[in-house]
């Protein structure tokens, strides 16, 4: 069995890196005077520093809720191959309007859910059933005349519909980002506590993202710490140092930033290594720029990836052939990317990009779908753009938001997902066509 590499590389924190610049001033001072090379690489250390100081104020803003819309620009699918394209439905959530929508491959609307008052839908799920799981909040706190970026922490919410928009129960959970159905029926949901973690900071309290499971009526079985999975596993998962933040409200940490679950499903690879054993779920850290396998029962980190490669990242999820496919969405590298991993050998065996790179970005959200038919279905979320591409990068479909939020505002969406014809026209046939 290939020897899996379980433990990452301790990321260099500003406080390191002026550190290192101090301590190589001073061996200067000694030794009277800096060569090239010394000079060189406290030049090196300042870039790294700015980068990482830029990076921290792109992860601190609000995220993007719309963009301006050129004029005479088309909406909607305004690129359909269909002898290319991977045939199915396709589900999508606009943030700001608290909107789901499935569509078909031209883009008519097949169902929508909508609920108010509501500011925010972070996530949408189709259930087999024809239900749909929502991650939401209630309206904004108001300061000065106007909406604060930050929500509440008990604004927030799980909702479950039925196929007919009808609003089965709604739980207040501090819930946020994700939330998923797991492979014996529970419902498996991200939601976080604010706690007090001196070495950390001595006064600002550290948002510690939770893994929260759910009776499938939204009733709480239990909820596991990242924070305390993360002490567990300081070899493993160590954990990057964070300034405040604070949107509209007090300060606080956040450390993780966690955006994706997924909870270990596929048979067929349980026992080829234990990343992929039931009871393990694979998380996205935006903020800790990395892909972790969090095992359930131990509450601790098996393994974790992405440092150096990946920046602000989301949506990580594992293909049927053991790979993980996580959208990279570049912070302060001002060009997003889609990553094709190999875990085992920690070798990105497939990437997505555009030509010019810049002319695919987004700094928040975003969301990346293996197909059947190998292709790729990808959400530019701050764009309000989701598209599919083929292996060599062919775009074969493509799909432009056709909703404002304001005047010429495109909304942004959150993810796009691609279900297959049968699993939707079975619950269209369930509920009478």
């Amino acid at each position: 069995m290939t020897e899996l590499n379980t433990r990452t590389k301790l990321p260099g924190s500003s406080r390191g890196i002026l550190l290192s610049a101090l301590i190589g001033a001073a061996l200067c001072l000694a030794l009277g005077g800096c060569d090239k090379s010394t000079a060189t690489g406290q030049a090196a250390n300042k870039d790294e520093q700015a980068a990482a100081a830029q990076r921290d104020r792109l992860e601190g803003l609000p995220y993007v809720d719309s963009v301006d819309v050129e004029e005479d620009e088309a909406d909607g699918v305004v690129i359909f191959d269909q002898e290319l394209s991977c045939p199915g439905y396709n589900l999508y959530s606009v943030q700001m309007l608290s909107l789901a929508e499935l569509i078909d491959a031209e883009g008519k609307v097949v169902n929508s859910w909508k609920y108010t008052p509501s500011p925010r839908w972070e996530r949408a799920e189709l259930l087999p059933n024809g239900d749909l799981l929502v991650v939401g909040a209630e309206p904004y706190e108001w300061q000065d005349g106007g909406p604060a970026h930050r929500i509440h922490d008990e604004a927030r919410y799980v909702l479950r519909f039925n196929w007919a928009g009808e609003l089965l129960w709604q739980k207040k959970y501090r819930a946020h980002h994700d939330i998923e159905l797991t492979p014996d029926g529970k419902l498996l949901l991200l939601t976080f506590n604010r706690t007090l973690v001196p070495t950390l900071h001595p006064t600002v309290k550290v948002r510690d993202d939770q893994l929260t499971l759910l009776e499938q009526d939204g009733t709480l079985i239990e909820s596991k710490s990242m924070l305390a999975a993360v002490s567990r596993s300081r070899e493993v998962f160590p954990l990057r140092p964070r300034p405040p933040t604070s949107l509209g409200g007090p300060a606080w940490l956040d450390v993780f930033h966690s955006n994706s679950i997924e909870w270990m499903r596929r048979r067929h690879l349980f026992g080829r290594h234990p990343i992929y054993n039931a009871g393990n779920i694979l998380v996205c850290f935006r903020h800790q720029d990395r892909i972790a396998v969090f095992n359930w029962e131990r509450n601790e980190i098996l393994w974790a990836w992405g440092e150096g490669e990946l920046l602000g990242p989301h949506d990580a999820q594992v293909l049927d052939d053991g790979r993980i496919l996580v959208f990279d969405n570049g912070l302060g590298r001002d060009y997003s990317r889609v990553v094709e991993l190999d875990p085992l050998t920690e070798k990105i065996v497939w990437q997505y990009k555009a030509q010019t790179p810049s002319d695919f970005y987004t700094k928040s959200k975003g969301s990346a779908q293996r197909l059947p038919n190998g292709h790729t279905l990808i959400a530019e979320s701050d764009e309000g753009r989701a598209f599919e591409v083929t292996p060599d990068g062919e775009v074969v479909w493509e799909f432009i938001c056709p909703h404002l939020v304001g005047e010429n505002k495109r909304a942004a969406i959150v993810r796009m997902i691609r279900y297959p014809r049968g699993f939707v026209d079975a619950i269209i046939e369930r509920h009478g066509g």
